[in-house]
């Protein structure tokens, strides 16, 4: 979604018009829950932080000051997960109680990607997932989490790189 459309849509759900709201949600939901479930590495959680930001996002919308409203909806989510990090964590069901409509293949390969993803520190997980999931560029990403381009551009490629080996670790067990 572009900054424009986003802008818009904002615009109109300050003026009451709720089809913009679910516009924004059917845009933006997937890749905030990823953002919140790759920092928290808990999906009840991460469900929880995604139906809070979009009831801040619907009760007040950010108004036109907001230079770069994308980027201050995932720095919500970034903030509210890192708050949610310091609350106790609850136990997880399995992925099998939770969906039992899933494939064994789908299982299995979002076995394998979560097991790759807790290979990396809690700092890669997030730089991965803002710029995959949130498709944030690597710019934003570092002005988001308040570190350098260099330092963001180091921490991908290294997060890359374990992800690679994790993967291909798992295929070959």
């Amino acid at each position: 979604m572009k900054q424009t459309d986003l802008r818009q849509l904002l615009a109109k759900m300050r003026s009451g018009d709720d089809a913009a709201f679910n516009t924004l949600y059917a845009q933006l939901a997937k890749p905030v829950y990823v953002i919140a479930y790759r920092i928290t590495q808990n999906r009840e959680q991460a469900e929880d932080l995604t139906q809070d930001l979009f009831l801040k996002l619907f009760l007040t919308p950010p108004d036109d000051s907001v230079r770069n409203p994308r980027a201050w909806i995932f720095r919500m989510v970034h903030n509210l997960a890192l708050d949610a990090l310091r609350q106790p964590v609850h136990e997880e069901l399995p992925d099998t109680l939770r969906d039992p409509d899933d494939t064994a293949g789908r299982v299995l390969m979002h076995t394998a990607l979560d097991a790759a993803m807790s290979a990396l520190d809690a700092q890669e997980r997030e730089t991965v997932s803002l710029h995959i999931n949130a498709e944030l560029t690597f710019q934003e990403i570092a002005h988001l989490t308040s570190r350098s381009l260099p330092a963001v551009y180091r921490c991908y490629r290294r997060a890359l790189k374990k992800l690679r080996a994790a993967l291909e670790e798992g295929e070959s067990s």
